[in-house]
């Protein structure tokens, strides 16, 4: 179902399970720190690298607007950043620091 949203290809029926599990163990964005309406994004795009679907090395959570598209997918929905927990980490680091924590 739905296959044609990623390049053709359907998602694994442990998708959800994979999901819910990665939101357990990581529960906040990695960039922003929020933990409302996240996503669970490919570092490494399932449409490339299907076999790494369910991987948790491959997962991270961000929230669905703006770090998503900003830092998932550098402002453009057809791109991936294969550097997104760099990023992330950087961006985060920053905010501490601005803020004073």
């Amino acid at each position: 179902m739905f296959g044609w949203l990623f390049g053709g290809k359907p998602r694994s029926g442990s998708w959800s399970r994979v999901r819910r599990e990665h939101l357990a163990r990581e529960p906040q964005c990695i960039a922003c720190g929020r933990g409302k309406t996240l996503e669970v994004h490919h570092v490494q795009p399932f449409h490339d690298s299907p076999e790494l679907e369910l991987d948790d090395e491959n997962l991270v959570s961000l929230c669905a607007e703006p770090c998503h598209f900003v830092f998932g997918h550098l402002l453009n929905w057809s791109a991936s950043n294969p550097h997104v927990r760099d990023d992330a980490q950087a961006y985060r680091q920053r905010l501490k620091n601005e803020r004073g924590i």
